[in-house]
């Protein structure tokens, strides 16, 4: 670190800016002076970390406020290891004093050690999974979509094509984000590490908080010339066929995932994945119930009574069936593996649904009175 700079000047705000004023300030400039940006400066985004490191730590800035320019980020040999001394409180204003909780203590930033990831007293590790950690470190974002597909599809098993809209993986770079011919670099923010190393002190004590560099979000390296296809990104929109493998016996609502089919991650970060919610179709002929499928069959009072051979329909195409002599409502009847699955595949169940003559000729009359008489 330079020792003639004025890192007031460099944040743009006056030296008895609050807390809020430096951070309100550095995320504006850094925004604007973003690397990655058109028309960013990387010198110039350096440049205002290392203002902000010192600013926004009261010690360091106390320290810088005290000695200006010899002061340096080895704290002139000072000992900024940190802690806090518990020892004794007398007289001490928690409103007032600014040293403590005071005017313009941020509780953003002591909330911010329990959601970015610190190392401390407390011993807590990185936070991981959420969206907003998943951005921080450039990783894809999953894809979610809905698949209707038929109730056939779901007891046998399927294969469908779907096409997704999304970011690819650059084909001209790669991913790398780095022009052909060009190579990575140290990341000049984070000297190649990929993580910023930030000191904290508060009432609580000292914390060192470690976060995803902001420059190369988290990867360390970056292109020396940009991709002129993606832009550095090592990513770009494209259309991508995936083939998705329904295994038998899926029920309605269940999600299928393929790893890595989600966003593309910024400069070769993982990708997210691809969530598949299916929807099985109902079937008017069949019902499920666990791994069988029952199907009702209507069957003529005379073929009930005196015995017939019928076509009946399964998901395999159409079976006959026996019907014997004497058959009831409500009897039942079973295919053998003709239900859902595929290893441990379930039955049909067909249940008879008498049909019952609703007039009757009187010839017809004549000879069920006539067969009453004998049965």
């Amino acid at each position: 670190m330079s020792s003639n700079k004025d890192f007031y000047e460099i944040l743009g705000v006056p030296r008895n800016a609050s807390q809020e004023e430096i951070k309100k300030a550095y995320r504006k400039l850094a925004h604007q002076y973003h690397p990655d940006k058109q028309g960013g400066d990387e010198a110039k985004f350096k440049e205002i970390n290392e203002a902000y490191q010192v600013l926004s730590d009261p010690k360091k800035r106390s320290q810088y406020d005290r000695y200006g320019s010899a002061f340096d980020q080895g704290f002139s040999g000072q000992d900024w290891r940190g802690g806090f001394d518990f020892g004794n409180f007398d007289g001490f204003d928690f409103f007032q004093n600014q040293t403590g909780f005071g005017k313009d203590f941020n509780l953003e930033d002591l909330f911010d050690l329990f959601t970015g990831g610190f190392s401390g007293p407390f011993g807590f590790g990185k936070t991981r999974g959420s969206k907003k950690a998943r951005e921080k470190a450039g990783l894809g974002e999953n894809i979610n979509i809905d698949l209707r597909i038929s109730f056939r599809d779901a007891a046998r098993g399927a294969v469908k094509q779907v096409e997704i809209f999304k970011d690819l993986t650059c084909p001209e770079c790669g991913g790398s984000g780095a022009q052909k011919g060009s190579s990575l670099v140290n990341c000049p923010v984070c000297q190649g590490k990929g993580e910023i190393t930030e000191t904290m002190n508060s009432f609580f004590g000292s914390f060192t908080r470690i976060y995803p560099c902001s420059a190369c979000l988290g990867i360390g390296k970056i292109p020396e010339n940009n991709c002129p296809s993606c832009k550095g990104e090592g990513r770009k929109k494209g259309k991508e066929m995936f083939e998705i493998k329904i295994p038998a016996g899926v029920k309605d609502g269940e999600v299928l995932v393929i790893q890595g089919g989600g966003q593309a991650g910024f400069r070769g970060a993982k990708s997210g994945d691809l969530y598949v919610r299916l929807h099985v179709e109902a079937d008017e002929r069949f019902k499920r119930i666990g791994n069988n499928i029952l199907y009702e069959l209507p069957v003529k009072l005379t073929d009930a009574i005196l015995g017939t051979r019928l076509k009946v329909p399964t998901l395999d195409g159409e079976k006959e069936i026996e019907i014997p002599p004497g058959t009831e409502e409500g009897d039942e009847l079973r295919l053998r593996g003709l239900g859902i699955g595929d290893f441990h595949r379930g039955d049909q169940i067909i249940k008879i649904k008498i049909k019952m003559p609703k007039k009757l000729s009187p010839k017809a009359k004549k000879l069920i009175e006539e067969l009453a008489k004998e049965v």
